[in-house]
C-alpha cells in the first residue's frame, strides 16, 4: 500500500512514517518545508489548491491511501486554523475522492464530539469542518481524534516536561480536569491498523484514542517529575482568571504550545467517551509512567541542577553564614539601633519593635540552621520569600535602598538566584529516570504493561 503522509515532519506524522515504513509499506512524505523527489512532496495548507489538481497529483504518485497529520497549536501570520485545519484538508480529501483512494485516515483532536463543544474554540471548530468535509464523502475514511500524545517530538509534552522540572509547579484552579495521554508511538500504531484492517470503514467512522485511565494535570506532571529523576515538588494552584491571563501574555512570546485555546482544551478535559486504543493496538495502552520511562521526557528549557557534594556544601555554608550573621548583627551589633529605626518606618516602634527584631532574628537564625541541616527545596522556598518580602518591604518604606549608588536591595538579586539553584538541585533524586525495559521505536509495541 502506498501511503501519502501530511505533516510528516510532526511529532505524530513522523511516527507514522516509520511505523508505514517498519510494515514495508511505501511512503510519500508530504511537509511544509521538504525538497520534492520520489519520497517526498512538498506541501504548504496555507495555499489553495484544486481538488482535482489534487486527484491529478494522488494519481500521478500511485497513492493508496492518505494520512492527514498537519495540526497547528496557535495561529500566526504565516498560519491560520482556517487553512491548515479546514479548508487545505477538505481541498486534498476530496482531491482523494476523485482519484479514487482507497482510504483517508484524518487524525483530528478529542473534543470535537459536536459541534456544541466546538464553539469558542477555534481549534477545534477548525478541525470539526474537515472531519465533516471527509465524513461526507463517498469513501473509506477514519477519524481519529487522541487525548493529549506525548512522546519524541511532542511540542505539548516538552512543554509540561518544563513545567514539571520547576521547583514550584501552578495547576489551574481546583486540579479537577482529567486527561488520558497516550503515547505518540501507539497512535502511530493505530493509524497503521486502521490503514491495514481488512474489514471496510465507514466514511468518517471516529476512533477516539488515549491511555490506559484518566489522570489530573497534577498527577500528569507528577509522573513527568518522576521520570526525569526529580524529587517531590511544591504545588500552587492558580486560579482559571490568572493562567487565562498568563495564556495571554504567552501568546505573544516565541513559542506555539500555550495560548488560550490550549488553555481551553485543558479546562473542559480530554478524556475519551469509548477509547478505541486497546481494539486498534490489540492489548491495553502503556501507562503514562511507562511511556515516559521507555522514552525519557525532553523539556524545552532544562531547568535541572546538578552540584558536586563539595561545592553544594560551599553554597550552602556560604547561605547560612549570610543568615546567621545577620541575626547576630541584628541582636547585639551595632546595627541593631538601624533595624529598629527601620522597623519605626514600618510601623512597628518600642516594645512591638523589638518583638518583630527579636521575630526576624529567630527567622534568620532558623534559616541559617536548616540550610546546613536540612537542604530540602520547601527550606529555599522559605527563604525565597523571606528575601523578595524583605526587598519589597524596604523598597517601598526606603526608596532609596533601591536607588541608591551602592544599590543595596539589587545586591539580594544573586541570592535569589543562588537560591533557584540550590532548589533545582534539591529537587533532584539522583540520577535521571533510566527507560525500563529498552527503549521502543514506532512501529513496535511499547515494552510496558500493555504489550
Amino acid at each position: 500500500m502506498r501511503v501519502l503522509v501530511c505533516g510528516a515532519t510532526g511529532c505524530i506524522g513522523h511516527a507514522v512514517v516509520h511505523a508505514l515504513r517498519a510494515r514495508n509499506h511505501p511512503v510519500v512524505e508530504a511537509a511544509r518545508a521538504l525538497p520534492e523527489g520520489a519520497r517526498t512532496l512538498p506541501v504548504d495548507f496555507m495555499q489553495p489548491q484544486e481538488p482535482r489538481d489534487w486527484a491529478r497529483l494522488l494519481a500521478a504518485r500511485r497513492i493508496d491511501a492518505v494520512v492527514n497529520c498537519v495540526g497547528i497549536l496557535m495561529q500566526g501570520p504565516s498560519q491560520s486554523f482556517e487553512r491548515v485545519h479546514a479548508r487545505g484538508p477538505s481541498e486534498l480529501f476530496k482531491g482523494a475522492a476523485l482519484a479514487g483512494v482507497h482510504r483517508v485516515v484524518q487524525v483530528s483532536a478529542l473534543g470535537v464530539r459536536d459541534e456544541a463543544s466546538a464553539h469558542g474554540v477555534p481549534y477545534l471548530l477548525s478541525k470539526l469542518q474537515a472531519d465533516d468535509t471527509l465524513a461526507a464523502l463517498p469513501m473509506e475514511s477514519a477519524i481519529v481524534r487522541p487525548s493529549l500524545v506525548y512522546g519524541p517530538g511532542s511540542a505539548s509534552a516538552a512543554l509540561f516536561a518544563t513545567l514539571a522540572s520547576l521547583p514550584l509547579i501552578a495547576t489551574p484552579g481546583r486540579d479537577l480536569q482529567q486527561v488520558q495521554p497516550i503515547h505518540v508511538y501507539e497512535v502511530a500504531e493505530a493509524v497503521v491498523q486502521l490503514l491495514e484492517r481488512s474489514e471496510p470503514l465507514a466514511p468518517g467512522e471516529i476512533f477516539e484514542l488515549g491511555g490506559p485511565q484518566p489522570v489530573t494535570c497534577r498527577q500528569m506532571l507528577a509522573s513527568y517529575r518522576h521520570a526525569m529523576g526529580l524529587g517531590p515538588a511544591l504545588w500552587l494552584p492558580v486560579p482559571l482568571a490568572l493562567m487565562r491571563l498568563g495564556a495571554a501574555c504567552a501568546e505573544w512570546l516565541p513559542q506555539k504550545v500555550f495560548s488560550r485555546d490550549t488553555l481551553r482544551l485543558l479546562e473542559r478535559g480530554n478524556t475519551p467517551a469509548a477509547n478505541a486504543a486497546p481494539r486498534l493496538l490489540g492489548r491495553a495502552p502503556t501507562p503514562l509512567q511507562e511511556g515516559l520511562a521507555i522514552t525519557p521526557p525532553q523539556p524545552a528549557l532544562d531547568l535541572q541542577v546538578t552540584l558536586s557534594p563539595l561545592m553544594d556544601g560551599v553554597l550552602r555554608l556560604a547561605l547560612a553564614g549570610m543568615w546567621v550573621g545577620m541575626a547576630l548583627a541584628s541582636l547585639g551589633g551595632p546595627q541593631a539601633p538601624g533595624v529598629l529605626h527601620l522597623l519605626e518606618r514600618w510601623g512597628f516602634s518600642g516594645p512591638a519593635g523589638v518583638a518583630v527584631m527579636l521575630a526576624s532574628c529567630g527567622l534568620d537564625l532558623a534559616l541559617g540552621v536548616a540550610v546546613l541541616l536540612r537542604p530540602a527545596p520547601a527550606t529555599y522556598a522559605v527563604q525565597m520569600a523571606a528575601v523578595l518580602g524583605c526587598m519589597l518591604m524596604a523598597a517601598v518604606s526606603m526608596p532609596a535602598l533601591t536607588l541608591d549608588h551602592a544599590e543595596p536591595l539589587m545586591k539580594n538579586l544573586p541570592v535569589l538566584a543562588l537560591l533557584l539553584a540550590l532548589w533545582c538541585a534539591h529537587g533532584r533524586q539522583g540520577a535521571r529516570a533510566k527507560p525500563a525495559r529498552g527503549v521502543a521505536r514506532a512501529g513496535a509495541p511499547l515494552q510496558g504493561a500493555g504489550s
